[in-house]
């Protein structure tokens, strides 16, 4: 199911709902439009021949889940900073080993005192936000 992310560049949050340790995303494919546009930018720039991406009647829907999910966050594509300076990886849902959020989870946290099996940290990264779990358990992902 993971190969169906990498079938698109551009991913986009549609759901996120939150209750008792799940976190469920639905997440729908931009497409890329055969349409060309000039994007004028604050009345200093214009971009010529652009293809706007858009979510239409044959973009698909995906629905990811978390369980037993200790911690997540959700951050605007705009304001993240790789933490290993490679920028936004080309794939949609990684899992990250020892980075700097979870060792930051397990610093501030009781989670290691209370939980005994491996936490795994994910990251899915769409095309507006950066949404990165805590879980001890792996996602399960549906086309819906």
């Amino acid at each position: 199911m993971q190969s169906i992310l990498a079938e698109s560049n551009y991913w986009f949050l549609g759901n996120l709902n939150y209750l008792d340790a799940l976190l469920s995303l639905e997440i729908t494919e931009g497409i890329v439009s055969s349409s060309i546009k000039d994007i004028k930018i604050d009345d200093l720039e214009t971009i010529e021949d652009c293809s706007p991406i858009e979510i239409t009647d044959q973009s698909r829907r995906v629905q990811i889940k978390f369980s037993n999910v200790l911690a997540y966050q959700l951050t605007d594509e705009s304001y993240w900073a790789s933490e290993n300076h490679d920028g936004i990886t080309k794939n949609i849902l990684c899992m990250h080993n020892n980075s700097e959020y979870l060792k930051y989870v397990m610093k501030n946290s009781i989670i290691k005192e209370c939980i005994d099996n491996p936490v795994k940290h994910y990251s899915l990264t769409l095309a507006d936000d950066i949404i990165d779990v805590i879980t001890i358990s792996e996602p399960s992902l549906e086309l819906i």
